[in-house]
């Protein structure tokens, strides 16, 4: 008989249990959720592998989200967006990419354009020229290099004795110079150039009516690697000794240079004088010129040239 009673009891509770599940009614004998027992968390032994278990996890909890209703045992799950940490990486990686965002925009912008070039210090250069050869126009200032325009200037334009480059923002380019001043017109092979006491030579501009003018029967001598640039004709001493000889020349008669015998001129009367390379003891040259020309012209005689190329040993030539 008992036996019979616990079937009996057994049976019962099963039809109650149905009949809950058709209700819709939660189950008295379920425990809820909260009641279960958490399983322990894995421990490692490695502090790195530790942390990223613990971010993992911490991670996981995160992207649910329960949430407990009336009836005794019922809750709902819903869906949670996913949490973002920004680590320095991420903020470095941002930050640079906003700074070549930015500079890009620079870049491109017309207030930080270059429209021209300014000279300043120039009394006979063109401006234009200057701008032509440099090609700074429509270029972004962040890209323009002080140093190739200066390189570009002193080779172009020898004429220039100094030369600066100022680049300011948002987009000027300035140039301060200062010419060279020309003393010589120098005549060779059909060409003339003009040339400074430094003795570098450049292209001629308007005016030169009073500069000293010479005529070059050849080429001199090539100078050193260690010259001005690349542009200096002759050296500084030549330049004095032109100036020497324009002081005590014949009126109307031409300065004339020979590489071997130097700077001399054409003489009226007819030769040729000589008097060296160099500006050195020209007045002991000279004296020196005047006895020879005095001889001769007590003999009777007229030469076709007369040095003192060297000072101790002049001579005279004539043509029969």
């Amino acid at each position: 008989m008992s036996t019979n009673a616990e079937t009996l009891r057994r049976a019962d509770q099963i039809r109650a249990r149905r009949l809950q599940r058709r209700e819709g009614r939660p189950i008295l004998a379920r425990r809820p959720r909260s009641h279960i027992g958490v399983i322990p968390r894995m421990v490692a032994r490695n502090a790195q592998v530790e942390r990223r278990m613990e971010i993992a996890s911490a991670r996981e909890a995160r992207r649910q989200r329960y949430f407990k209703l009336a009836d005794q045992g019922a809750e709902l799950r819903l869906p949670a967006l996913p949490s973002i940490h920004l680590g320095w990486r991420a903020i470095s990686s941002l930050t640079v990419a906003s700074c070549l965002l930015l500079l890009f925009s620079m870049y491109r912008s017309s207030i930080f354009t270059v429209g021209r070039a300014e000279l300043r210090g120039a009394e006979r250069l063109d401006a234009n020229a200057v701008n032509g050869a440099l090609q700074v126009a429509g270029s972004a200032i962040f890209s323009i290099q002080p140093d190739k325009l200066l390189a570009i200037l002193q080779d172009q334009f020898p004429e220039l004795e100094t030369v600066s480059v100022h680049v300011g923002f948002p987009a000027r380019v300035v140039m301060e110079v200062r010419e060279r001043l020309p003393i010589i017109a120098w005549e060779q092979a059909g060409l003339t150039v003009w040339v400074d006491a430094a003795g570098v030579a450049f292209i001629p501009q308007e005016g030169g009516a009073d500069l000293i003018k010479v005529s070059a029967l050849a080429a001199p001598p090539i100078l050193q690697s260690d010259a001005v640039a690349h542009h200096q004709l002759i050296r500084p001493e030549m330049a004095v000794a032109i100036q020497a000889l324009s002081r005590i020349a014949p009126a109307g008669a031409p300065l004339i240079y020979d590489p071997r015998l130097g700077f001399g001129w054409d003489d009226p009367g007819g030769w040729q004088a000589f008097f060296g390379q160099d500006g050195k003891n020209m007045d002991q040259r000279l004296a020196v010129y005047l006895a020879v020309l005095n001889e001769l012209s007590a003999r009777r005689l007229t030469p076709t040239l007369i040095s003192v190329a060297q000072l101790h040993a002049p001579y005279y030539r004539m043509d029969y």
